[in-house]
């Protein structure tokens, strides 16, 4: 287990202050009758995560944060070295520490004790118990849109954009718990969350019509009997008898009447403003008496090129929410996985050198993703709905092709420099993520090149074929190794403080590779032997994704674009019944 990585300072001291008054007990002469007590007072401050780590678990999931039920602890999935895991943080000291085996979660939530969490991560829900670190599945699920747990044990989740809640009764029995009305335009149900008395659910369903959308309150005992409880597009937020709604910008507390849990009274403001996720998450978590609250922010970043000592050359078109990038043979043009401004969906793109307006793709309203380019530059083959494989020319003139499926969840790494293998990465639920190879020939079968059980993940072909680099967390983090090609076996380590996201110049001679902020090279002989490692350039900034250009005088680095880093959460202490 790593140790645990401290938060910048300037938040917890004040908090851990108003945890100790919190559990100190009274102390008074018994003969001197107590006076009534006051109510605490309202604490707030700025939550930020360690410095080391990026919060969220990419375009879907940026938020994630959910604190435990006594309001002491938090988890949050987090990418650090460009790999997402789950962190625990004690908010009374602000240490942090990555949880094991949690690599990809997304969507945390608490057991009622406290002492297990539950997240989705390759297709399942699983769940981990903090103090041995064991990691159990509960259930399959191909998509993430919530959870929630009861103190009798089960766990309703829903785990499709269209359908309705599952539940996974105590004893491990799973059926639907909801379905959506279709005649009454209800496209779906998602983000439950327990109420109290372990029996009643609030959920947000989807709907073609606005005023069936919101969010609809159901019980264990008789899902067919459901009302609405609020107006709201965002999931639905419980802490005791009270319902978080997120309107506009502005996150209301609504009490609820404990008799009907319907809502009750005026709702009053909680804090503002508060951001909303593109699957309708709020970016809010509330447990006892904290509150924990994201802005909207932007997310823009900018694709930026730099020299090979860091010197900025410009950019590739205008600042965009983007995730993986990879550079044509040309050197010149970029397809890039963004965020569609118009239908908040993942696509890929093509931008050509600093042209500010980019070429759409991939035509689908689904995620597509992990893009690479054939040898010769004129197509380019990626993700689509993370198991379809899709190739389309670079021009984006002809219509795209389904090349292979596969089950989810599929990333593309790398296109052989003789054009007929991709390389690609795939999860499984025992060995995690291997790499494997797909021909590019009609009747050619996927095989794996680099599985077992620990990770292999970011594949790069060497330009002469004969060697493979990729990074491998066998050693307790990621480092980069260098293996014979196409039978492994033969392969040296060529990094040991740690490395990702390989890249080759063109003559195989030279290896970059990302260390968190930085960009570094190593030196290799025609034997494969490491001559030299050295850092390039430190970027000053986390880097999402980047690559390099053949010849590599160049780099294109995806950072926070300038002024629009997101700003911190507000934590409060003591928020009920405030503005």
């Amino acid at each position: 287990m790593q140790p645990p990585v401290n938060s910048r300072p300037t938040v917890y001291p004040l908090l851990a202050v108003v945890v100790a008054l919190l559990t100190l007990p009274a102390c008074r002469p018994s003969a001197v009758a107590p006076p009534a007590p006051a109510q605490p007072e309202t604490v707030r401050g700025a939550w930020l995560p360690p410095e080391t780590v990026e919060v969220g678990a990419g375009a879907d999931y940026p938020f994630g944060l959910a604190l435990a039920p006594d309001g002491r602890q938090l988890v949050y999935p987090a990418a650090r070295g460009g790999v997402v895991s789950l962190w625990l943080q004690d908010l009374a000291s602000g240490d942090s520490r990555p949880l094991p085996s949690t690599e990809g979660a997304v969507a945390p939530f608490w057991s009622p004790d406290g002492t297990r969490i539950g997240f989705s991560s390759q297709g399942r829900l699983h769940t981990i118990e903090i103090a041995p670190g064991t990691v159990s599945v509960l259930a399959d699920a191909p998509a993430t849109y919530g959870g929630t747990w009861n103190q009798a044990g089960d766990v309703v989740f829903a785990s499709q954009a269209t359908g309705g809640l599952m539940r996974r009764s105590a004893d491990g029995a799973i059926a639907a718990l909801t379905n959506p009305d279709r005649a009454a335009g209800e496209t779906g149900h998602s983000w439950p969350a327990f109420l109290p008395d372990g029996q009643h659910v609030a959920y947000l369903v989807t709907a073609s019509d606005s005023a069936r959308t919101g969010i609809w309150l159901t019980s264990l005992s008789d899902a067919a009997s459901r009302a609405r409880v609020a107006s709201s597009d965002a999931q639905p937020v419980i802490v005791g008898q009270t319902l978080l709604v997120l309107n506009d910008a502005a996150l209301m507390a609504q009490p609820l009447d404990p008799a009907t849990w319907m809502a009750t009274g005026r709702a009053t403001l909680a804090g503002r403003p508060a951001g909303r996720g593109p699957l309708g998450q709020v970016f809010a978590t509330a447990a006892a008496d904290v509150l924990i609250y994201g802005p909207p922010g932007s997310r823009l970043r900018e694709l930026r090129w730099v020299s090979r000592d860091g010197s900025t050359l410009g950019q590739a078109g205008e600042p965009a929410e983007s995730w993986d990038l990879r550079i044509a043979p040309d050197g010149r043009r970029v397809a890039v996985t963004q965020l569609d401004p118009q239908f908040r969906t993942l696509d890929v793109w093509v931008r050509d050198g600093m042209q500010p307006v980019p070429t759409r793709l991939s035509l689908g309203t689904d995620i597509d993703e992990s893009a690479v380019w054939s040898p010769d530059g004129r197509r380019v083959a990626w993700v689509g709905k993370r198991r379809h494989v899709m190739i389309r020319g670079a021009g984006a003139v002809l219509p795209e092709q389904t090349a292979a499926t596969f089950e989810p969840p599929l990333q593309l790494w790398d296109w052989s420099r003789d054009g007929g293998l991709l390389l690609a990465g795939r999860s499984d639920a025992q060995t995690r993520d291997d790499l494997w190879v797909l021909p590019q020939v009609e009747g050619g079968t996927p095989g794996p090149y680099a599985a077992g059980s620990f990770n292999q993940t970011y594949g790069a072909f060497s330009p002469s074929g004969r060697h493979v680099a990729y990074a491998s967390d066998e050693s307790g983090q990621f480092e980069i190794y260098v293996d014979t090609f196409p039978n492994p076996g033969t392969r040296i380590r060529v990094t040991t403080a740690g490395g990702t996201e390989p890249r080759w110049r063109r003559d195989g001679r030279e290896l970059y590779f990302r260390r968190g902020s930085e960009v570094h090279v190593v030196s290799l002989s025609d034997q494969m032997a490491v001559s030299s490692l050295a850092l390039l350039f430190d970027a000053g900034a986390p880097i999402r994704a980047f690559d390099a250009t053949p010849d590599g005088t160049r780099f294109l680095l995806n950072l926070p674009a300038s002024g629009a880093a997101p700003r911190s959460a507000t934590m409060i202490v003591n928020w009920k019944g405030r503005d």
